[in-house]
């Protein structure tokens, strides 16, 4: 809160203007696909839901979701951070504004993390369970198939009583492609001196007073 006290333009502005170039591309379509859940990656669409109706997601599902607005989709922060902001039932903006920079990767000081949904997904939902919760449509997809549902077959999901085409949907985005050019953007201007300044300038007013 003292942050934001003292840089309120976070809520608007990259903390690190040499981020400013990056991300400037908005797709209305895909952030809709993504604030209603139905981005066709299950562990996302059910974190997506689970948030538009209870308020509430712990912190690791929040960073993903983030990360997967920001690295994934490659869209602005300022995009979705409002979103966002409206939907936490504790919504504090000195939190929430540097913690949705520090995780879209723009203060060039944090660690970058880009989240692998589907790696997450089978680590922290095994069984499918909050999938299956929040994703009604997956019911009765079996768990060695909930985290990736189009990898069934036809004959697999005619088993199943189950269609991606009729029942969910197709991903919309390309996890692992998407991650290797975000992580390739990031890095080149996160490498760059004029990033590199505005580091140590951020460091200097926020961390070491």
């Amino acid at each position: 809160m003292q942050k934001f006290d003292d840089e309120p333009s976070m809520e608007f502005n990259n903390i690190n203007t040499a981020y400013n170039s990056i991300r400037n591309e908005f797709n209305r379509d895909l952030l809709k696909n993504w604030e209603r859940g139905k981005t066709g990656i299950p562990i996302i669409d059910a974190c997506m839901r689970c948030l538009n109706e209870t308020g509430y997601l712990n912190f690791r599902m929040r960073a993903m979701i983030v990360s997967f607005a920001a690295f994934n989709l490659w869209q602005n922060w300022k995009n979705f951070s409002h979103f966002l902001a409206r939907k936490f039932l504790d919504y504090e903006p000195g939190i929430h504004y540097s913690q949705i920079q520090m995780q879209s990767a723009v203060t060039g000081i944090n660690t970058v993390r880009i989240y692998n949904p589907i790696k997450n997904s089978k680590l922290l939902d095994p069984e499918g369970k909050f999938i299956k919760k929040w994703v009604s449509e997956l019911k009765s997809v079996p768990k060695e198939y909930i985290h990736e549902p189009w990898k069934m077959t036809k004959i697999e999901q005619e088993m199943y009583n189950f269609s991606i085409s009729d029942n969910y949907f197709s991903p919309i985005i390309d996890i692992e492609q998407s991650r290797k050019n975000a992580s390739e953007k990031i890095w080149k201007i996160r490498k760059g001196s004029k990033s590199i300044i505005h580091a140590k300038k951020i460091i200097k007013k926020h961390v070491n007073t």
